[in-house]
């Protein structure tokens, strides 16, 4: 069972690291055999792991399979809406410091990973692994940000008070929900990886 399992975590890992680098897939069908044979692994953890990652928002599944899920720009925009409010909701909750990281993202799932409230880390990391296949296009429609911004940390290193993150995650979201037609446009016409 123990061999199974770490058959199925790697298969997933895999599948997931794939599709944060293919971008969004768009609809396009994922083929079980194709996948199994590219992975070097029997269908049943491709079949798994693909439930799995429907279950997480990542792929869709359909009547004939699983396939990309299928963005617009306006479902783009309400996926950063809900992860500016989730990343709101745990930078409000946080008491104390903080320490911040090379992105906000990874600030973002820091403060997740140390979260009391379970249900709240376990939608903010489901929000963001769901807007992942979209960082490479943001970079391509958005200049760059400073971060972490002036907030009195000596380089970013420090602790910081988490409250001080309130408008800088506010204005992070924000800027990616009016830019999602932008973004959603540049991830697809790129095609900066090859297709599962």
């Amino acid at each position: 069972m123990g061999r199974d399992r770490e058959l199925f975590e790697r298969t997933l890992e895999a599948l997931r690291q794939r599709l944060t680098v293919d971008g969004p897939l768009q609809g396009a069908p994922l083929a079980v055999n194709v996948l199994a044979a590219q992975l070097d692994v029997s269908q049943t953890p491709v079949r798994e792991a693909l439930a799995w990652l429907a279950g997480e928002g990542l792929i869709s599944h359909t009547r004939s399979g699983y396939a990309g899920v299928v963005h617009d720009a306006a479902s783009l925009a309400g996926l950063y809406g809900l992860a500016g409010i989730l990343s709101l909701t745990l930078v409000r909750a946080r008491a104390g410091g903080v320490k911040a990281r090379a992105t906000l993202p990874e600030t973002v799932l820091w403060l997740a990973d140390q979260a009391d409230n379970r249900a709240l880390a376990r939608e903010t990391f489901r929000a963001h692994a769901q807007l992942a296949p979209f960082v490479l296009a943001e970079g391509l429609c958005l200049s760059p940000e400073k971060w972490p911004p002036e907030l009195g940390w000596p380089r970013g290193e420090g602790p910081g008070d988490a409250s001080a993150l309130a408008e800088p995650v506010r204005r992070y979201y924000a800027r990616r929900v009016r830019r999602s037609a932008a973004i959603l446009s540049a991830a697809i016409s790129a095609q900066i990886a090859p297709r599962l």
